[in-house]
């Protein structure tokens, strides 16, 4: 049986929520043959190495387990993730548009460019994964959690976030302009540049977070401060 687990509520704001127990979900896989790579149901791989790994639209990958996954592209395009780990993987290229992720715990992870754009991320934990340029633009977050990651760009423009949460996280830029925010804490990372500040209606920041970003807020709300 599934386990849920909620986090804490921290100044009103709702942590993310994951049913996912990998220890049970995955817990009696069948060990994978890496030199086919062509089984993705209930399967555990081991040192995958490969220039390229392409799902097709309406592919789905559920129950599996990767570790040490080497490619130089993944293409899963309208493709499906579900109750699955990722872990010590290296990515450069991540082709994602359209594809829905679900109950996916990642770490110890490097990827490049991740082009996720009008996809479905839920119940999605990154932990200890450096993450190049992110590209969640018109897609939908529900429970999802970075957590001590280092992202040079993430783009939320125009996507749909509702509990979501960045603990030890470091985000170099941010682009929240259009973005639907319920929940969105961004408390715990060390934030760069934002573009579209008026996106972040409905995160929640830090006091620090807040004297930081009141030039630029002080400009959208066009109040001029001269001293």
């Amino acid at each position: 049986m599934a386990i849920r687990t909620r986090g804490p509520r921290k100044g009103g704001t709702q942590a993310p929520s994951f049913d996912f127990d990998e220890a049970v979900v995955l817990a009696d896989l069948t060990p994978g043959d890496a030199e086919t790579f062509d089984v993705f149901e209930g399967v555990a791989y081991a040192g995958v190495a490969r220039e390229t790994w392409a799902l097709e639209d309406g592919d789905t990958v559920e129950a599996c387990r990767f570790e040490g996954l080497e490619l130089d592209t993944w293409s899963l395009r309208g493709a499906h993730v579900v109750e699955s780990a990722i872990a010590a993987a290296n990515v450069p290229a991540v082709s994602a548009a359209r594809s829905g992720w679900r109950d996916v715990e990642v770490r110890d992870s490097r990827f490049g460019s991740v082009e996720a754009y009008d996809a479905s991320w839920r119940g999605i934990r990154f932990t200890r994964c450096r993450l190049g340029y992110v590209n969640l633009r018109a897609a939908e977050l529900l429970d999802v959690a970075f957590v001590d990651c280092t992202i040079d760009e993430i783009d939320l423009m125009d996507a749909s976030a509702r509990r979501v949460a960045f603990d030890g996280s470091r985000i170099a830029m941010l682009n929240a302009a259009g973005a639907r925010l319920t929940d969105v804490d961004l408390r715990g990372a060390d934030l760069g540049q934002v573009i579209g500040m008026e996106g972040l209606r409905g995160a929640t920041i830090s006091s620090e977070q807040l004297q930081l970003m009141a030039p630029a807020l002080a400009a959208l709300a066009g109040i001029a401060v001269e001293d």
